[in-house]
């Protein structure tokens, strides 16, 4: 488990969803495939690689939350 904020408690195989309000970047579907004590890998629903989000970047963890 991590504590980050809106995703404390989240787990691998759980879902989260980006939403920035920006077209093309709401209500984006991602499971949590690893969890690592600094960052996490998530496979978004409409990409083929996975993505590395790190807990202590803002572009990112602003916008996430457990869906």
């Amino acid at each position: 488990m991590i504590n980050a904020g809106k995703l404390d408690g989240i787990s691998v195989g759980e879902r989260v969803v980006y939403n920035d309000r920006r077209e093309g970047h709401t209500n984006i579907f991602a499971v949590v495939l690893e969890i690592h004590p600094h960052f996490m890998i998530v496979q978004f629903e409409d990409r083929a690689d996975t993505t590395r989000i790190s807990f202590n970047d803002p572009k990112w963890m602003d916008f996430l939350e457990a869906a």
